[in-house]
Formats: structure tokens, C-alpha cells, sequence
């Protein structure tokens, strides 16, 4: 029947839309089902018209209705991918969303109980372009009454939280049903779209590597130093990367401007990767969503190292990183094998020294990227992590 792979996440996050590119360019037997599609023609079949447009109102006004037509759905997809022939399945729907009063949701547990998924994978996208995606969709625009300071970064974090929390509290549900999923990933679509290939198709070929290294304070350094070696250790491997989210933009750029200004009341800020600058907004909309960003980057970040089977740390600064070291410590708790890459004279702190010298068949940091790379590469069938 081969393996099932559920595509899920908040809403309006470019899941299909960077999944189906990243697609055109893979030549391996799957499917792709996507649920609104079904839904679309289970609704037909009983004399409804359910459109984009309407889809939310629909379900919000006649939530058993849309129940059954959801059920349905899944239930015709089980049984495509069990008269199928293909190696994967991918089935892709909204987790949930919460809109005026009401909610609807992707899933339910009888929903995951029928498909079985053995992969979960949480597509997200930074919290600017999501908020630059409604403006440029009319009917979403047109939502949010065709104004953009109805659109709030706190609203879209939320969506967000609840997304992952309904996707998490489910998987262990379905788990306690002794249905096992192998991992709940939360994947941002600035990764490659080979990433995303390797990730779906070659993960035993490819293992997880989750690549660490400092990001608070070296933003820029990040685009001109640290791309270059994730390219290099994608070649051997399924490369996550913190930075396909780009989240941390905003807090950096907040804190910058709050501290030039402790008075400002609307803070500008602009798209790092095509300098768009996006509208004022609001500070005590940033404050909000920022405190929820912060913890959500942090709990992103573990859940990648969590997955991975190793970590490489790229510390091209001296100057120690809390979040590379609590990546490390993570990594060291999850019995992941860790690379550091530490080119300076100067000693690190002996909690790094610690952390870095876990690699299975040395005790060492590394001053040179290649010969940790080369190590990397000759180690990695000894790594401890299942």
C-alpha cells in the first residue's frame, strides 16, 4: 500500500502551493490528494456547492453536515490509497482554523484513525509573508474587510498555535490507539524545494541532520556564510535549517527600533530576503504576537532537533549562543550524535567543549568544515538515534 505521509498546518501558510512546485520536479511513484478537492466533489454529489469562498461559512453554519461530508472524504481517500499501487501518499488539509465564532476543523481522530498516516509534516511559513498573502488574495482580503490593519500578527500566530496544538493533542490520541507515527515535523517552506524532495522520498538514504548556528545578532552573516555550508552537508544529507523560518526578523527588528525609540508606536518592518517593506504596524500588536513567536521559535526549533539524528553546529562567531547551546544540550538528551564546527584559538565554554565532543567515534570539535563534513559522512552508521 506503501507509505502515508499527512500534509497539514494552519491555514494560508502555501502548503499546496509549495508542495505541488516542489513536486513538478520529483520523479518518484505517489499520490497527492488533496481533501478540499474531495470535499469539493462529495458536496456536488448531494446537491451542494462548496467553494472556497463559502467553505468556512458552510462549515461554521452547518457543522454536522460538513462532518459528514469531511468523513466521507477521508474514507474515499482510504480507499484510493488502498487499491493503489504507488510507493508514497501524501495527503494534505488545513489542521484546523478558528474563524469569528467558530472553528473547523482539518481532521478528526476517526479521521486519522482510517488513514493511518506513518509521517505528519507541519507546513509553515513566516508570519509577514502570510500576512502579505491575504492581502494579495481578494477573497481572504476581502475577509478581513479589504483593510490591512484588520490583519493582525497576533491573529496569525494563533492560527498557528492552535494548527499545531490540534495536530500534536490528535497524534497522541491516535498513538495511545497503538497506531504509531514515526514524528510529527514541522517543516518551514523556505527550505529548498529539494529538501522537501529528500525529506518525503530519502530520508533512509538521506538521514536528518538538523544544522545549528547563531542566529540572534548575526542575521545578515547568516545569508552569506551559513547557506554555503548547508549546501554542502545537503548533498549527504536531509539538511533542516531554523532559518527557513523567518520569524526572528520580526523580534530582531522590533527590539531594534523599540531601542532606538522607547516611544515609537508603529513599527516598520521589512521582508529580509526581497526588502519589501511592509506596512506600520501596530506596537502593541507586535508586543503580543512577539511573545508567542518567541516561544514558538523555540519550541520549532527543538521539535527539529528532536527529529534529527544529528546535529552540526556551524559556530562562525566566538562568541557563545544560548540557542545553539540549549540545540546542543537537546540534541545530547535525544542521544543525537553532534558536529561542532569551532574555529577559534579561543576556548569555548566548557558546556559547548562538552555538548560538541558527543560525536560516536572521537571526542573532538572540529576547526576545519570539510573534515567535519568528511566525518559526518564516514560516522553516520554509528549514530545511537533509531
Amino acid at each position: 500500500m506503501g507509505e502515508i505521509i499527512l500534509l497539514t498546518g494552519p491555514p494560508l501558510n502555501g502548503r499546496d502551493e509549495y508542495a505541488e512546485e516542489a513536486l513538478r520536479h520529483s520523479q518518484e511513484n505517489y499520490g497527492y490528494y488533496h481533501v478540499f478537492e474531495y470535499l469539493i466533489q462529495i458536496g456536488k454529489e448531494m446537491g451542494l456547492k462548496i467553494t472556497r469562498k463559502n467553505v468556512l461559512d458552510f462549515a461554521i453554519s452547518h457543522p454536522y453536515l460538513m462532518n459528514e461530508i469531511r468523513d466521507n472524504a477521508f474514507e474515499r481517500i482510504r480507499m484510493e490509497i488502498e487499491e493503489s499501487e504507488k510507493r508514497y501518499h501524501i495527503v494534505s488539509t488545513p489542521s484546523l482554523f478558528r474563524w469569528g465564532s467558530g472553528s473547523v476543523l482539518g481532521f478528526t481522530l476517526s479521521n486519522l484513525k482510517l488513514l493511518k498516516p506513518n509521517r505528519v509534516i507541519i507546513v509553515l511559513d513566516d508570519i509577514l509573508s502570510v500576512r502579505r498573502r491575504i492581502i494579495n488574495d481578494p477573497e481572504w482580503f476581502e475577509r478581513f474587510g479589504k483593510d490591512k490593519n484588520n490583519i493582525k500578527l497576533t491573529t496569525l500566530v494563533l492560527w498557528r498555535e492552535d494548527a499545531i496544538n490540534h495536530v500534536k493533542t490528535l497524534i497522541h490520541e491516535l498513538e495511545k490507539e497503538g497506531i504509531k507515527v514515526k514524528y510529527i515535523l514541522q517543516f518551514g517552506i523556505r527550505h529548498p524545494y529539494e529538501t522537501f524532495l529528500s525529506l518525503l522520498f530519502h530520508e533512509d538514504e538521506k538521514p536528518l541532520v538538523y544544522l545549528s548556528y547563531p542566529m540572534t545578532g548575526h542575521e545578515d552573516e547568516y545569508y552569506h556564510r551559513v547557506r554555503d555550508f548547508y549546501k554542502k552537508l545537503s548533498q549527504y544529507f536531509t539538511v533542516l535549517d531554523p532559518g527557513a523560518l523567518d520569524d526572528w526578523w520580526v523580534v530582531a527588528e522590533y527590539d531594534s527600533q523599540i531601542n532606538k525609540d522607547p516611544s515609537i508606536k508603529k513599527i516598520k518592518i521589512k521582508h529580509l530576503r526581497d526588502g519589501e517593506e511592509v506596512e506600520e504596524l501596530d506596537r502593541g500588536d507586535i508586543e503580543q504576537a512577539t511573545d508567542i513567536l518567541r516561544r514558538q521559535l523555540v519550541e520549532r526549533d527543538f521539535n527539529l532537533v528532536d527529529v534529527s539524528k544529528a546535529i552540526a553546529v556551524y559556530h562562525y562567531t566566538p562568541e557563545v549562543s544560548a540557542g545553539v547551546i540549549s540545540e546542543m544540550a537537546e540534541a545530547y538528551r535525544t542521544f543525537a550524535a553532534i558536529y561542532l564546527y569551532y574555529p577559534f584559538k579561543r576556548r569555548p565554554s566548557p558546556f559547548m567543549e562538552f555538548y560538541g565532543m558527543q560525536n560516536p567515534s572521537r571526542r573532538t570539535m572540529f576547526k576545519d568544515e570539510t573534515e567535519m563534513l568528511k566525518a559526518m559522512i564516514d560516522e553516520r552508521e554509528y549514530w545511537t538515534k533509531a
